[in-house]
């Protein structure tokens, strides 16, 4: 089945409108791959902030644990029991590699937009050169143009967002945790 075949009519007709709204066809693609990856940036951080408090439970406890395991090697080791030590220090090294890639996860699943707004793009402007290197066989098409907005809009992003109700939720979440949890120990 071809990708084309399975975006609608109207979400084409959605998506296309805003790279026809300037006159220049250099603003409107700057345009509309700006506002697709403000979409697909909102989308992506809904979903992320969904997975977060559907899972926040396991993901806090499984900082715990680590942090557990951390104080519990460190006070090991001050203790002088090397072989305490060493467990407590392979526990907290797997827990910290669940929990690690339990919050990658999450951080991952706020970009899966992103390559559909590619293929979108690529049933539309593939092979469009917007712009070339002199002297050089290097050509940026759509793609320059989308992560160079994308990367632009999560900046701007990042900057806002503990302003937003839903986010500011979560990062208050996190901090209460943090508090709760305490602090690590030092060798």
């Amino acid at each position: 089945m071809n990708f084309a075949d399975l975006v609608p009519d109207w979400l084409d007709a959605v998506l296309i409108a805003p790279f026809r709204w300037p006159d220049s066809p250099y603003a409107g693609l700057w345009l509309g791959s700006g506002l697709l990856s403000c979409l697909c940036l909102l989308l992506g951080e809904l979903t992320s902030a969904g997975l977060f408090l559907l899972q926040r439970r396991r993901l806090l406890e499984m900082q715990d644990e680590v942090l557990r395991y951390h104080n519990l090697s460190v006070d090991a080791l001050h203790a002088g029991n090397k072989e305490a030590y060493l467990a407590a220090n392979t526990l907290a090294h797997e827990d910290f590699g669940r929990s690690f890639f339990a919050q990658a996860a999450v951080g991952m699943a706020g970009i899966w937009p992103l390559p559909f707004a590619l293929a979108w793009m690529a049933l539309r402007f593939e092979g469009i050169a917007v712009y070339t290197t002199p002297g050089a066989s290097l050509q940026a098409g759509y793609v320059f143009v989308l992560l160079t907005t994308y990367i632009a809009a999560r900046i701007a992003f990042a900057r806002c967002k503990k302003h937003l109700p839903l986010f500011s939720r979560i990062e208050d979440i996190k901090r209460r945790a943090r508090e709760k949890r305490g602090p690590a120990r030092v060798l």
